[in-house]
């Protein structure tokens, strides 16, 4: 993700979510990880963590309304997360609204356990977030043989 996909990055979240990040939040994130995912060159979804040493957390992940049901989240996650292993990151974390039977699904498909709830998490609505996590052998250091 670079500045220049901010604009859509926003309306996709404005459409995704029904307490969307503010402009500013996403100008933040570019010095994080952030990725976007383009179809046809359009940018139809993205995926935003945040890490620290060994661990990352997925921080915000969308894919616009037009392009979901079709694997470009799958996609998008599994690229990432297969990026960010190779670089030395072995703990996926995330929070899910507990009502988001897509996600749930999407981020179990991946590996993904649910490890606790945050009662009241969201609003509008008001709902509980399952914390998920994932742990993963490294993928960048060399075996012993």
């Amino acid at each position: 993700m670079n500045k220049s996909d901010l604009s859509l990055v926003i309306e996709i979240e404005s459409r995704a979510f029904t307490h969307p990040w503010p402009a500013e939040a996403f100008e933040d994130i570019l010095s994080m990880r952030p990725w976007v995912l383009e179809v046809n060159e359009q940018v139809c979804g993205y995926i935003c963590y945040h890490s620290v040493l060994d661990e990352a957390v997925i921080i915000n992940f969308a894919i616009d309304s037009d392009y979901r049901r079709m694997g470009h989240g799958d996609y998008l996650l599994g690229q990432s997360i297969a990026i960010l292993t190779k670089e030395g990151i072995s703990h996926f974390y995330l929070d899910v609204r507990k009502g988001n039977s897509a996600a749930l699904n999407l981020y179990s498909k991946h590996g993904f356990i649910p490890l606790g709830i945050r009662r009241q998490y969201y609003c509008n609505p008001d709902e509980d977030a399952i914390v998920m996590g994932l742990i993963l052998p490294l993928m960048n250091q060399e075996r012993d043989t």
